[in-house]
């Protein structure tokens, strides 16, 4: 009978045990109660952001908006075509990071044993992510749910609110970036969010609502506002005496450790055996999705004038029936940086683009003497978050939008860029320099010589243009290009449609096939020629052509302004699950303009 007894009492009490033990959260975990009562634990939370929002070159066989890994623009031969159907479900409508954010900055506020430096520190950082995440939200949707603060699951009203105008989402973001900006550490040790981080994702990202707002017509007094932020928040750094334009351009986007580089403001750093990438990889001795011919011809002559203006490109001479070699000499620095001096495509060359034009941008110089680290996932070059010439451009387009563009502005900002001391794959002499900006009035001039781009978009200020430019060849496969066209509300830009031939978006490099059959074996001639699709401008010659991708009809874009099939691009749909999931509950979430009856 004892037995039977003890045996009883030994099974209570490991029941009892047992669900003591199930309850007990995970070692990775912490309960909410025990985890909010130090600093580091708050720091230990706000790092699960730092790889969502400074995502860089990403990790294993991804990578992120730099190169291609970007949403698809005008910078390399794309044949995609406007979303046609509206999203049923996600589409990047979801606030799971602002939740994160307002719990983080719910949390702290109730910290009884912080001092007030600490607490204003990390509430500035929780402020600083719910930016980051809303200025995402908003660049999707345009009007967006705010929430501020933690929001109850039980509080169905609050959590189905209808959304908000982009205006007002604007300025909250606006908010808390100052509040970060006056509030977070000048230092808060290594690769951490400092004041300067702050600075430079509200430069970012006020110039983007602020030029959005502008030439969407939605408010131009909230611009205004948005503009000046986005120009105080640049003018700050560039007052700081701690960042400057560097002369290895290339070196920015290539090198192993961005430690001490002067132009990085913020940067993710990758090691062997612990985080790997593979872009470098893609820019190696793999196929490249091809650089346009748009790109080429967008970069300007030495002698600071666009080709088809400049005395030194003489682009009259040929029309633009011109072999690469002859289009890369006399031009830009930037485009030595930038791009392969010479044609590379697919039957000659192992490592070529769709295009001709391949991208170096981001191979490191040596290479071809460490293959193994640079060809599949096993990169281990720093990826240059957010960087200092980034700021100077922002500055210059946001004074510019502002009307306060002047000389004094050029000299701080784009002639700072201009004077970097670039070698062609850092060897030999420094390339020659573009001559200084000058600005007089809305015009630029290049020694002299008002430039007068027979390019320009005619609705755009010489003025504008020729920052416009700027921005994109400095900033060209960085991730930017896709956003710049969006906020400008400059779509029609992409426009593939051609009616007199392949537009400059749809031509690779112009060649020679007779010299390529004479150069190469029989068998790379042929390859290449069975590999690719050409265009012949001049019927009756079929030796000369450009290389041309988007041949086929269904890979072709078009663009009429006006059209709601068009315009709606703009903005993402709003999914369809979270419309009746509001209307189901009694609520109303409004579809973004042209996706209604969308299927």
């Amino acid at each position: 009978m004892k037995k039977i007894i003890y045996s009883i009492v030994f099974l209570l009490v490991c029941f009892t045990a047992c669900e003591d033990y199930l309850d007990r959260p995970g070692l990775d975990q912490f309960e909410n109660d025990h985890f909010w009562t130090n600093e580091g634990n708050v720091k230990l939370y706000a790092q699960r952001a730092y790889t969502s929002y400074f995502y860089g070159y990403g990790s294993g066989y991804s990578w992120g908006s730099f190169f291609t890994g970007g949403s698809w623009a005008d910078e390399y031969s794309s044949s995609s075509i406007w979303t046609q159907n509206t999203a049923t479900s996600g589409n990047g409508w979801s606030f799971t990071w602002v939740r994160w954010a307002n719990i983080l900055i719910d949390e702290v506020g109730k910290m009884e044993n912080l001092s007030d430096e600490a607490r204003n520190h990390w509430l500035g950082i929780g402020r600083f992510f719910r930016a980051m995440e809303y200025s995402d939200l908003a660049r999707a949707f345009g009007d967006i749910p705010y929430f501020d603060k933690v929001v109850p699951h039980d509080d169905v009203e609050t959590s189905y609110k209808k959304r908000d105008p982009l205006p007002d989402v604007a300025l909250k973001i606006m908010e808390d970036f100052q509040f970060a900006a006056e509030n977070v550490r000048i230092n808060d040790g290594s690769q951490q969010v400092n004041r300067d981080v702050v600075l430079a994702f509200m430069s970012r990202h006020m110039l983007y609502f602020g030029t959005f707002l502008k030439y969407h017509d939605i408010d131009a007094e909230t611009a205004a506002t948005l503009l000046g932020k986005a120009a105080w928040a640049s003018e700050q750094l560039m007052n700081s005496g701690k960042y400057e334009v560097v002369d290895d351009y290339r070196a920015i986007f290539s090198s192993e450790n961005l430690s001490g580089n002067k132009e990085v403001i913020f940067y993710r750093q990758y090691e062997a055996a612990k985080v790997t990438h593979c872009l470098v990889s893609y820019n190696n001795k793999e196929p490249q999705t091809g650089t346009t011919l748009k790109v080429v011809e967008t970069y300007l002559s030495a002698d600071g004038l666009p080709i088809k203006q400049s005395p030194l490109y003489d682009y009259d001479s040929d029309n633009g029936f011109r072999y690469y070699e002859d289009q890369y000499r006399n031009r830009d620095p930037r485009m030595a940086a930038s791009l392969v001096d010479s044609i590379r495509l697919n039957g000659p060359h192992d490592a070529y683009s769709s295009t001709g034009f391949l991208c170096w941008k981001f191979l490191p110089y040596e290479a071809n003497d460490k293959e193994l680290i640079y060809m599949g996932s096993t990169n281990t070059t720093d990826a240059p978050v957010i960087r200092y010439g980034e700021i100077l451009l922002n500055y210059a387009e946001a004074m510019a939008e502002l009307g306060r563009f002047d000389q004094a502005a050029a000299d701080k900002s784009i002639n700072l860029l201009r004077n970097r001391n670039i070698q062609k794959n850092n060897q030999g002499d420094v390339l020659p320099k573009l001559p200084k900006m000058v600005v007089a009035g809305d015009q630029v001039t290049a020694n002299g010589v008002i430039v007068n781009d027979p390019d320009r978009d005619p609705s755009v200020s010489p003025l504008l243009w020729e920052i416009r430019r700027e921005r994109a060849v400095e900033l060209l496969f960085e991730g930017f290009r896709r956003n710049d066209l969006r906020r400008w509300k400059k779509f029609e830009y992409l426009k593939t449609m051609e009616s007199d031939g392949p537009t400059t978006l749809g031509r690779g490099a112009y060649i020679d096939l007779e010299a390529f059959k004479a150069k190469y074996t029989e068998a790379q001639y042929n390859k290449m020629m069975q590999s690719l699709h050409f265009h012949y401008p001049d019927p009756d010659n079929l030796s000369k052509a450009f290389v041309h991708n988007l041949y086929e009809t269904n890979m072709r874009r078009d663009w009429i302004a006006g059209n709601s099939y068009y315009e709606r691009q703009y903005l993402n749909a709003v999914p369809l699950d979270q419309i009746k999931l509001y209307k189901d509950l009694g609520y109303e979430l409004t579809q973004n303009y042209g996706w209604d009856g969308v299927d």
